[in-house]
């Protein structure tokens, strides 16, 4: 049986660093990053600190957590290096009687979270003081058992963790692909040094980058080149696009064009579902929102907003469905305009919320979703998507505006050939995606029965 103690007794507190007008001359353009809570959630670091003038007091090592005080409150986080925020506590545990990764796992249980926030202070702006965070009971196993329990959970973790990243491999591969194909047109300059054909200026850069990557071919069986058969369908000259009703001037492939996305897909609002019926019980009737959407794109289900209300029909996502964020309540509108597909995750109904648009397609055959997405992910749409936003808390886009982005294109000839393509990266994705599901909900179930001591390794 676990021995119960406040958690003060076995961990010290550290302060956060404060921003104001007296330690913004500490801040740099590199060094240490600050730990913000948006930074610790996204991964990226935008403020940093020379640790030579950042208070010692403020750095965290591996060894300690994080855990979010203000505003979204409970959040833990381990293995961060960098200054913590004020709006963070720096837990440093007592490693003669609790360690870090079964404090970690203790404080990641729902239960615990709920608690945080019930105990903070404040109405607006929730508040989670030191001494209420040392308050909280903890049950407090031997040590060695605690290392073996949360071993287990270290492992599943690092599983997710593992088909996270071979996923963020597998877009990257696709995005990467996409750049060659429709922004750098990378087989059209192939074939137009076979044929001996003009490359224009602005894509002179590419000719050595695509002379060393024929080299390496060469060199490394390994490295296929682009089938026969595909780069035959590619042309083998560019010419001079001018159009002033577009607004578009430059080379592209001889016989593609600029087209307006409208050309290709319609965007559907979603429906205003009423708050009376939100719940935070877990039902079969989710509404997806733009948190739902990553940064970049991609789809998000660490987080679900349930629903137990009327269902509207038309308004229900299937699997594989592209959708837009319209609106996003970040100051830098991070994920304004980004796409997501929707995955397939059993006993769940996805429904299509307001502030959402439904991609809806004019001829999937030739335009289909695995372009679409790429293309609404791409740097030029992102741009021309912030340039025309309206809003200042709150950022806004709209079909109209969306759908009157401009992309290059084969007029259907290739982009079939690269849909065939990244589906199968697409499946491999999704596979990883059920499988870290299946291992999350194994995880949630084993976490409470391993941190009480029910159940020992």
């Amino acid at each position: 049986m676990a021995n119960k103690i406040r958690i003060g007794e076995v961990v010290n507190l550290s302060q956060g660093f404060a921003v104001n007008s007296k330690s913004k001359h500490l801040m740099s353009e590199s060094g240490l990053p600050l730990l913000r809570i948006t930074d610790l959630i996204s991964g990226n670091y935008s403020q940093y600190l020379k640790e030579e003038t950042a208070p010692e007091k403020c750095i965290a090592s591996k060894d300690e957590l994080i855990f979010t005080r203000t505003g979204q409150v409970g959040l833990v986080f381990r293995g961060k290096v960098g200054v913590v925020h004020n709006n963070c506590f720096k837990v440093i545990p007592n490693r003669d009687f609790i360690e870090p990764d079964y404090l970690y796992w203790f404080l990641k249980q729902p239960h615990i979270v709920k608690l945080a926030n019930d105990i903070a202070s404040g109405s607006v702006q929730k508040d989670l003081n030191h001494s209420a965070f040392k308050s909280i009971e903890i049950a407090l196993l031997p040590l060695k058992q605690q290392r073996q329990n949360t071993k287990v959970l270290n492992r599943i973790e690092e599983r997710i963790e593992q088909n996270k990243q071979t996923n963020q491999t597998l877009e990257e591969m696709a995005q990467a692909l996409f750049k060659s194909w429709f922004v750098d047109f990378d087989p059209v300059i192939d074939n137009a040094l076979a044929a001996g054909n003009a490359i224009p200026d602005q894509l002179q850069h590419r000719v050595e980058i695509r002379k060393k990557a024929h080299a390496l071919q060469k060199q490394n069986p390994n490295i296929k080149p682009l089938h026969e058969a595909t780069q035959r369908l590619f042309p083998s000259e560019f010419e001079h696009c001018c159009d002033n009703t577009l607004g578009i001037q430059g080379w592209i492939p001889k016989g593609w064009e600029y087209s307006e996305l409208a050309e290709f897909i319609g965007v559907k609002h979603g429906y205003a579902y009423k708050g009376e019926y939100f719940c935070n019980e877990p039902t079969d009737d989710v509404l997806l929102t733009p948190g739902n959407v990553a940064i970049g794109g991609g789809f998000k289900g660490d987080k679900f907003k349930f629903y137990n209300g009327p269902v509207m029909d038309n308004y229900i996502f299937n699997e594989g469905d592209l959708f837009i964020t319209m609106t996003d309540l970040s100051k830098a509108g991070d994920a304004l305009g980004y796409p997501a597909i929707v995955p397939y995750v059993a006993g769940l109904t996805f429904h299509h919320n307001q502030r959402l648009g439904k991609v809806e397609f004019k001829d999937r055959i030739k335009f289909g979703t695995e372009f679409i997405y790429r293309c609404l992910c791409s740097r030029e749409y992102r741009s021309s998507i912030v340039a025309t936003a309206t809003g200042t808390t709150v950022k806004h886009t709209s079909p109209t505006k969306i759908l009157k982005h401009k992309v290059i294109n084969s007029r259907g000839v290739i982009e079939p050939i690269f849909e065939f393509y990244i589906k199968n990266f697409t499946a491999k994705k999704e596979l990883n995606n059920i499988n870290s599901r299946h291992l999350a909900v194994t995880r949630d179930y084993l976490l409470p029965k391993l941190i009480s001591g029910e159940v020992t390794i």
